[in-house]
C-alpha cells in the first residue's frame, strides 16, 4: 500500500485523473493547464462548470437601484451577476473530503502532490516561458458567493446604470479561489493553481498550455 508522503506542515492533497495522464505526469511530469472558458465549455455537460472563472452572486430577493438623473431599476431572479476574472489557467487538485464517486469520474487514479508550494513555483516559472504572467494564487477553493458594490468605475461591471454620473454594479472581490457553491463542485473538495497572464496562447482560450514539471512533485498514491 501506498502512503503519504507530503511534506511536513504541507496541506495533504492529490490530483486523479485517468491513467493516460497519470502515467504520463508520474513519468514525464507532464501537465494541462486550462482555462476558465474551457471548463465553461466542456463537452460533458454535466462536468461543465458555467460559473468557473466567474464571481457572482444570485438575487433571491429584489435588488432597487435609483440611479442619480436616470430610471430606477430592480433585479430578482436565480441567474448569476457577477464579473468574470482575468484571464488565467487553473490546475485542479483535491483534498481528502472528495466524494470517492467522483474521484472515479475524474478517472480513479490518484497521485499525491509533495509540496503545493514548491509545485506552484515551478509552473508559475514553466508558464512563463510561453506567455507573459502577471501573478499568480494557490490554495484551497471556498464555494461561497461574493457581495455586489456600486461604483463609479465601470471597468469590469457586470451591469451599467444609466445617470450622471454612471454606477456600475460589480463583484466587490474577484478571487480565483471563490466559486458557486452548486453540485456536483462543492463535492470535489477543490484545491487550485492559478497563473495569470497577459492573454492565451495563441489567442485561444480553449487550447491547452502543456508543461513539463520535475516527476518529484508527485508520488504514486491510487491505482484504480
Amino acid at each position: 500500500m501506498n502512503s503519504i508522503q507530503t511534506k511536513l506542515d504541507r496541506p495533504i492533497i492529490f490530483r486523479t485523473v485517468d491513467k493516460t495522464v497519470y502515467d504520463s505526469t508520474l513519468t514525464s511530469g507532464s501537465l494541462w493547464l486550462r482555462s476558465s472558458h474551457y471548463y465553461r465549455n466542456i463537452e460533458d455537460q454535466t462536468r461543465a462548470d458555467k460559473s468557473e472563472g466567474i464571481n457572482g452572486t444570485q438575487c433571491s430577493f429584489a435588488l432597487h437601484f435609483m440611479p442619480p438623473s436616470a430610471q430606477a431599476l430592480s433585479l430578482e431572479g436565480n441567474g448569476t451577476i457577477g464579473t468574470e476574472i482575468i484571464p488565467h489557467y487553473i490546475v485542479s487538485m483535491h483534498g481528502t473530503s472528495i466524494a470517492d464517486k467522483v474521484r472515479l469520474e475524474f478517472g480513479g487514479f490518484t497521485m499525491g502532490v509533495r509540496c503545493l508550494a514548491d509545485l506552484s513555483a515551478e509552473i508559475l516559472f514553466q508558464v512563463s516561458q510561453q506567455l507573459p504572467v502577471t501573478s499568480y494564487r494557490f490554495g484551497q477553493v471556498a464555494y461561497q458567493r461574493t457581495a455586489l458594490s456600486m461604483s463609479h468605475n465601470l471597468n469590469s461591471a457586470a451591469l451599467k446604470l444609466d445617470g450622471n454620473p454612471s454606477i456600475a454594479v460589480k463583484s466587490i472581490n474577484t478571487d480565483v479561489l471563490r466559486k458557486d457553491p452548486v453540485e456536483p463542485f462543492i463535492l470535489q473538495d477543490e484545491w487550485r493553481i492559478a497563473i495569470f497572464t497577459q492573454g492565451y496562447l495563441n489567442n485561444d482560450a480553449n487550447e491547452p498550455l502543456k508543461i513539463n514539471v520535475d516527476t518529484k512533485h508527485f508520488y504514486e498514491y491510487i491505482k484504480a
